[in-house]
């Protein structure tokens, strides 16, 4: 929901408007993920499914942890369309790299 208007403002704006807004909209975007799962352990979409990020030990995730999983998304996802990630999974418990690194898992939420 954050691009559509972001691509159409910066389109409008230019090229250095649309640098500009898609570094802050990027960092914002960051943060969101990373805060909310580090605080609470969900994003608003794992809260609807009842999902929550724990460390592997079963205490909560911290924003370092969160930060970690989320950043290695990269590595999970890219330039593979998330099939690293899908292998993991299956050849884990569940868990992709970017858990298997930050040693945090999602489960269903108590």
């Amino acid at each position: 929901m954050l691009w559509g208007p972001l691509f159409l403002v910066g389109a409008a704006l230019g090229e250095t408007a649309f640098a500009i807004l898609f570094v802050i909209a990027l960092a914002v975007a960051l943060t969101y993920a990373f805060l909310l799962e580090g605080l609470y352990g969900y994003t608003p979409g794992k809260f609807l499914l009842g999902l929550v990020v724990v460390k592997s030990d079963g205490s909560d995730c911290t924003i370092g942890a969160s930060i970690l999983r989320n950043l290695l998304w990269i590595v999970d996802a890219f330039p593979t369309f998330n099939l690293v990630a899908v292998v993991a999974i299956l050849l884990t418990d569940g868990q992709r790299v970017g858990d298997l690194v930050a040693d945090t898992v999602v489960e269903r939420r108590r």
